[in-house]
C-alpha cells in the first residue's frame, strides 16, 4: 500500500488536492493500493506519524498556521527518511527551506491538475521500484528475500556478513564484502564509507569526519581518505530529488 496524506489550512485547497489525488488513485487502481488521509493542520498530522503511520507521500502546504510545512517536515525528517515530500505555495520564498528537508517537489499555486498528476506518477514510481529491489540473503538455517529499502546497514566481521534491518532484525550470513557490492553499489542509495560497511544512505541521519550516524542511532566508521567522496556523493544523493524544484 501506498500512504498519502494531504495537509493544507484552506479547506477549498484541501478539498481540491484531495480530489486530484482520488482522479489519480481511480486512474492507477490496477497498478498501485492507494489510501489517502487529509489533514487541516500539522500538529494533526506529527500526531499521526506519531501513532506509527508511515506516510510514503507528504502534500504540504507551506504556509499554515502553529506551524509550517517547512516546520512539519523538519519533524518528520528527524525520523523518516526517506518520504517523498511536495510543498505547494504560491511563492518561490521558501524555496531554499525546502532543500533543507530534502523535498521532492516544489509546486506553485494554484494547483493545476496535470502538474500534480506528473509528480504523484513520479512519486509513486520512484517508491515501488525501490521496494521491489530484493537481494538474497543465505542464513543459517534458510534462504531469505532481504528488499534493499530494508537495509539501514550491513558490516562484515571475519567472514560472517550482518545485515542490520530497519525493523531491527539482525540476520548474519556467511560471506565477504565483495560478494556483495556488485548487487548494493550499482543501486545509488548504498554507499561503502569502510572496508568494512555498506550503508543505505537514505537511513543515514548525520555524516561527518567521526563517521556516520544511521537513523537507529548506530556508528559507522568512513575511511579519512575517503570522507570528501563519501560527503559529496551523499549531498548529491540528498539533493537529487530537489532538482525539480
Amino acid at each position: 500500500m501506498l500512504r498519502i496524506s494531504i495537509c493544507d489550512d484552506n479547506n477549498t485547497e484541501l478539498l481540491l488536492i484531495k480530489q486530484i489525488v482520488e482522479t489519480f488513485k481511480a486512474s492507477h487502481i490496477f497498478k498501485y493500493n492507494i489510501k489517502c488521509d487529509t489533514f487541516s493542520n500539522g500538529l494533526d498530522l506529527l500526531l499521526a506519524t506519531e501513532n506509527g503511520t508511515n506516510y510514503d507521500i507528504l502534500i504540504l502546504d507551506v504556509m499554515m498556521p502553529l506551524m509550517t510545512g517547512i516546520e512539519v517536515a523538519a519533524e518528520i525528517r528527524k525520523k523518516n527518511n526517506i518520504s517523498k515530500i511536495v510543498f505547494l505555495t504560491s511563492s518561490h520564498e521558501f524555496a531554499v527551506d525546502s532543500y533543507k528537508v530534502d523535498a521532492f517537489y516544489y509546486l506553485l499555486k494554484p494547483i493545476k491538475k496535470e502538474g500534480l498528476i506528473t509528480i504523484l506518477e513520479k512519486a509513486c514510481a520512484d517508491i515501488v521500484d525501490k521496494r521491489e529491489k530484493g537481494i538474497i540473503v543465505k542464513c543459517k538455517t534458510c534462504l531469505t528475500n532481504v528488499f534493499l529499502h530494508n537495509i539501514e546497514y550491513i558490516e562484515v566481521l571475519r567472514r560472517t556478513l550482518f545485515f542490520h534491518l530497519t525493523s531491527g532484525e539482525v540476520l548474519e550470513s556467511l560471506g565477504t564484502m565483495s560478494q556483495l557490492e556488485n548487487d548494493l553499489l550499482s543501486d545509488k542509495r548504498f554507499i561503502k564509507p569502510h572496508r568494512s560497511y555498506i550503508v543505505n544512505m537514505d537511513y543515514i541521519h548525520r555524516i561527518s569526519e567521526k563517521g556516520i550516524i544511521t537513523f537507529s542511532n548506530k556508528p559507522v566508521p568512513i575511511s579519512r581518505e575517503l570522507y570528501k567522496s563519501i560527503k559529496q556523493t551523499y549531498i548529491d544523493f540528498s539533493f537529487d530529488g530537489c532538482n525539480n524544484l
